[in-house]
C-alpha cells in the first residue's frame, strides 16, 4: 500500500480558537546567536531570573534601549515582605484609631503604641538603606 500523499491527505482547515495572530512585522521570526563568557552568561542568567524574564527578554530589553529589566522592582526579599506586612498591620491600626478619634473617643495610647511602632519600623527601614 503506497504512503498518502499530500493530495490524498485532508485539506488544511484553519485552528480555531486560541490566540489571534499579530501582524507578520511584530512576529519574531529570526534567532540570532550570541557568545558569552562563562561570567557575561551567570550574569544573564541572574538578571532573567531576578525580574523573571527570559534571557532573550532582557537582551533585547537592553538592546531596544527601553530598559524593561531596569524599571521593574526587584522582588521583595523575606524581610521586605515581613516588614510590609507590619505596615499593613499599622495602617489597619491607625485606621481604627481615627474612626474611634471621629466617634470623640480618647485614643491616645493607642495612638502612642502604633506610632512607636511606626517610628521604630521606619528607622530599621532606614539603617538598611545605607
Amino acid at each position: 500500500m503506497p504512503a498518502p500523499t499530500p493530495a490524498d491527505s485532508a485539506p488544511h482547515r484553519p485552528r480555531k480558537g486560541g490566540r489571534k495572530a499579530s501582524p507578520l512585522a511584530e512576529k519574531q521570526r529570526h534567532v540570532v546567536s550570541v557568545r558569552l563568557t562563562d561570567k557575561e552568561h551567570e550574569l544573564l542568567t541572574v538578571e532573567a531570573e531576578r525580574y523573571q524574564l527570559s534571557q532573550g527578554e532582557v537582551l533585547r530589553s537592553v538592546w531596544l534601549k527601553q530598559d524593561t529589566a531596569t524599571k521593574l522592582p526587584a522582588p521583595l526579599t523575606p524581610e521586605q515582605a515581613r516588614q510590609l506586612v507590619q505596615l499593613v498591620g499599622m495602617a489597619a491600626n491607625l485606621n481604627q484609631i481615627t474612626k474611634l478619634a471621629h466617634l470623640q473617643q480618647d485614643q491616645r495610647t493607642g495612638a502612642t503604641t502604633v506610632l512607636g511602632q511606626l517610628h521604630h519600623l521606619l528607622n530599621s527601614l532606614g539603617h538598611q538603606a545605607s
